[in-house]
């Protein structure tokens, strides 16, 4: 029986062999870091990019004497006694330059297009093509279309780098419907409603922090920071909560990190509250930043009689990029509901609502269809797919600089006219 090279159906034993942080991803842990974040709920989160792995670079160990250095990648030692070129580097070098000067014309300097061979070691060149999966992430050499990494991950939750450590990490939080079978990684602990618990390392080694994202909630019915709660001594009801996978933000501290590492981390409940927290001082601990209450609810719980009245709601929380070509502008936040959109930015400030023409039933999806570098949204509905363009409109900012600008304007004129008018004035006779 002949198997082909590209099967990747796996029968029962593979997959019980497979264990969180396979051996040969440890050869590639900061071209890991560089394809994160990580989520999978459901098939459109099963997504392809084109990246380049480079080995993890090793510290060189001192020679010492009576012992041969082992070289990194088992790469054979070579050997070049003192005063021989063995590579004859030196005589192939100056027969060229007697061929180019010997030569009439110079030849025409064609531009170095680069292809994928199994040596490709250039950093902008892409030799691996990445993907996204309900186990975790695969990546597929583009030269030979072998697997070189498979790195299986827990299903839910945010797989990422978020305090910048070089330790990827994972952040989980469940509603109401989901707490009574969802176990916190790494250990025999129930996941409550209503709070997220980041750890860290593949596979787990320490629990980074827990932390609220509820409104009015925490142990003792008080707020997250100090208020006393209204609903002091009532039961708090989650068997209607629901959350969206947590999202990071990156946000630039000083220090240089992976793309997609370090940053705050954003959660979203079916309620519209949206809460973000950033990692502490020394990577542990979480610091409350904000949290606001939108208009970004949904709801997927069943009719009395058994049946949802109609499709399911996804909703949406995500990354969203303003413009298409600056790479490195600050990322938003898209929210929706069943019935709003928002776009917030990282600091807590709504910049836009977006009323929806009916309950999505997929992920809000950004992209420039309208070719003028701005992205825009696409809502795909059981009733239809509709497009919302983004528009420029002056800012708050520039408008106001330039009405006070044209107030100071024509306060000069008044002031001019009114002095040439008195200098003008001829004088009464005495």
């Amino acid at each position: 029986m002949l198997i082909p090279q590209h099967n990747y159906k796996l029968d029962v034993h593979s997959l019980n062999s497979r264990h969180p942080g396979e051996f040969e991803c440890r050869e590639f842990r900061e071209s890991i870091l560089g394809v994160m974040p990580h989520h999978w709920d459901r098939r459109e989160d099963t997504s392809f990019q084109l990246a380049h792995f480079r080995r993890h670079k090793r510290k060189t160990l001192k020679k010492t004497s009576g012992k041969n250095t082992q070289h990194p990648f088992n790469k054979p030692e070579e050997h070049h006694p003192p005063g021989k070129d063995s590579t004859k580097k030196i005589s192939k070098f100056i027969g060229k330059a007697a061929n180019y000067a010997g030569s009439a014309k110079s030849k025409k300097i064609t531009p170095y297009v680069p292809t994928i061979t199994n040596h490709t070691k250039l950093w902008w060149v892409p030799n691996v093509v990445v993907a996204h999966e309900k186990e975790g992430i695969e990546a597929v050499h583009l030269a030979t279309g072998r697997t070189i990494c498979k790195l299986h991950l827990q299903e839910g939750g945010l797989h990422a780098d978020i305090n910048g450590d070089g330790v990827l990490d994972h952040v989980q939080v469940v509603g109401g419907n989901g707490f009574e079978q969802t176990v916190v990684s790494g250990s025999m602990e129930v996941l409550r409603p209503c709070w997220a618990i980041a750890t860290s390392g593949v596979p787990v080694r320490e629990q980074l922090f827990n932390a609220s994202i509820c409104h009015h909630y925490s142990p003792l019915n008080f707020f997250q920071h100090g208020e006393l709660s209204r609903g002091f001594g009532r039961t708090q009801d989650f068997s209607s909560l629901e959350v969206a996978t947590p999202i990071l933000i990156p946000k630039d501290d000083g220090n240089q990190h992976w793309k997609g590492s370090h940053g705050d981390i954003i959660f979203l409940t079916n309620r519209g509250e949206v809460t973000s927290y950033s990692p502490g001082d020394h990577g542990h601990e979480a610091v409350w930043q904000w949290q606001i209450l939108t208009g970004a609810t949904w709801s997927n719980l069943p009719s009395p009689s058994g049946m949802m009245e109609s499709g399911m709601v996804v909703p949406t929380l995500k990354p969203f990029s303003l413009s298409v070509h600056e790479h490195n502008n600050q990322q938003m936040i898209l929210v929706s509901g069943d019935q709003e959109a928002l776009v917030i930015s990282p600091g807590g400030t709504v910049m836009t609502t977006i009323e929806l023409p009916a309950p999505p039933t997929h992920a809000l999806i950004s992209a420039d269809f309208s070719s003028d570098g701005l992205n825009d949204l696409i809502v795909v509905t059981e009733n239809g797919v509709y497009g919302f363009v983004q528009s420029r409109q002056p800012g708050a900012l520039f408008f106001s600089t330039l009405v006070g600008c044209l107030i100071i304007v024509m306060g000069v004129i008044f002031v001019t006219q009114h002095l040439n008018s008195v200098n003008g004035k001829p004088r009464a006779p005495r």
